[in-house]
């Protein structure tokens, strides 16, 4: 798939997480989480947020002796933004930025549902991440707020010149070397271990750590099997490997169409994956099932591109918006110092952080999302948003 069609949707869930979901009983304190010049912060509000982080930073998949302190990171990445979120939205208010529904749905007709293939990746986006379409349309409406919010904020400061993305091209030439890339659709099996044992501890939770590795090998064992099956079908008949993955394939963005990942840059894929793909003929089946971190994959490479310097029409535009979310990221960063420095803000006991608070970088994180680091390809950083091959 198009890596900026990639970008987009990766990027969405990534900027912020506002999908609805179960509050979690088993965080402590009252109604109230905290107030910020008097407006209030509600258990529901911090609890959804909280979930939905716990979501996005799979914690179930972390080993049990870290869980204690990420989960304490997560919990104050929560009351960091809902703090901020709280900050923008009274400051919005004030000044009258709003997002009215036909932008949120334009901005949907003209991002995602004018291309087809697009449509059905946003399908699978919302089924994986078990999200509403009104769950992706909260957040949304959140982000262009947010966009809408520093722009008008921000001024001069946060406004990028021809001249500047000139500068930066000029200056970072080399690093607009594109490493060759190769176009692949594959068919997942998914086998992530830590997942694996997870079921088996939930599925006998006095299991012995001898038990454990037995019961994770065969578990194993019978997925390659599948993943063999798999192999063996399209072997068999290469015409119906789209057919199969749609049907078969467990990384459900690329099943839908096909299997097809797109243009994928060396040093962006599971190297596993990646070793495969570059032994591979174009429009070749690789012979035989390949094994990485995310399980078992089946893989044909579609077409090649040669490693090549990007030109500077090529690589204008992504430049562009790297630079406008740096130089807006560093003024919320600057603005949310100043407002929290200034705000009256309380939180109730059973909420205060355990450690010191982590800074900024944070709390606009929460909200802003994580622009790429300087310097970096245009061509590289639209793939920042491009989880490695077969990952859930």
């Amino acid at each position: 798939m198009d890596k900026m069609k990639v970008s987009l949707l990766a990027g969405m869930l990534a900027v912020t997480v506002m999908v609805s979901g179960c509050a979690n009983g088993g965080l402590a304190g009252g109604q109230k989480v905290a107030t910020v010049n008097g407006a209030v912060i509600s258990k529901a509000e911090y609890d959804k947020t909280y979930s939905e982080f716990q979501k996005s930073f799979h914690l179930e998949n972390v080993p049990e002796e870290q869980k204690g302190m990420l989960d304490d990171y997560l919990k104050q990445m929560t009351l960091n933004k809902l703090i901020l979120q709280t900050l923008i939205n009274t400051e919005a208010n004030k000044a009258g930025i709003k997002v009215s529904d036909e932008e949120v749905k334009q901005y949907k007709q003209d991002k995602i549902f004018n291309d087809p293939a697009l449509k059905e990746q946003f399908k699978a986006f919302l089924s994986q991440n078990k999200m509403q379409e009104s769950d992706f349309d909260a957040m949304l409406r959140e982000n262009l707020l947010l966009n809408k919010f520093m722009e008008a904020k921000g001024g001069q400061q946060v406004q990028v010149t021809d001249a500047e993305v000139k500068n930066f091209y000029d200056k970072n030439v080399e690093q607009f070397k594109m490493p060759e890339s190769i176009r692949a659709e594959h068919i997942l099996v998914k086998a992530i271990e830590p997942q694996l044992k997870q079921e088996l501890r939930k599925a006998n939770e006095k299991i012995s750590d001898a038990e454990l590795q037995k019961g994770l090998e065969a578990k194993k064992q019978a997925l390659k099997a599948k993943a063999d099956q798999l192999y063996a079908e399209v072997k068999a008949n290469p015409a119906k490997f789209e057919e199969v993955a749609k049907k078969n394939s467990e990384d459900t963005m690329s099943a839908v169409k096909g299997g097809d990942l797109g243009f994928m840059p060396e040093g962006t894929v599971d190297p596993s994956f990646w070793a495969a793909a570059e032994k591979t003929e174009k429009g070749q089946l690789y012979p035989g099932v390949v094994t990485s971190q995310f399980g078992y994959h089946i893989i044909k490479v579609l077409d090649r591109k040669a490693a090549h310097q990007q030109t500077f029409d090529e690589a204008k535009a992504a430049i562009r918006e790297q630079m406008s979310q740096q130089k807006k990221q560093a003024f919320l960063q600057q603005w949310a110092q100043q407002q929290r420095a200034a705000a009256k803000i309380d939180v109730e006991k059973a909420y205060q952080p355990k450690e010191p608070e982590m800074g900024a970088s944070t709390e606009t994180g929460a909200q802003g999302g994580a622009a790429p680091a300087a310097g970096q390809p245009a061509e590289k950083s639209a793939d920042a948003g491009k989880s490695a091959v077969g990952h859930p």
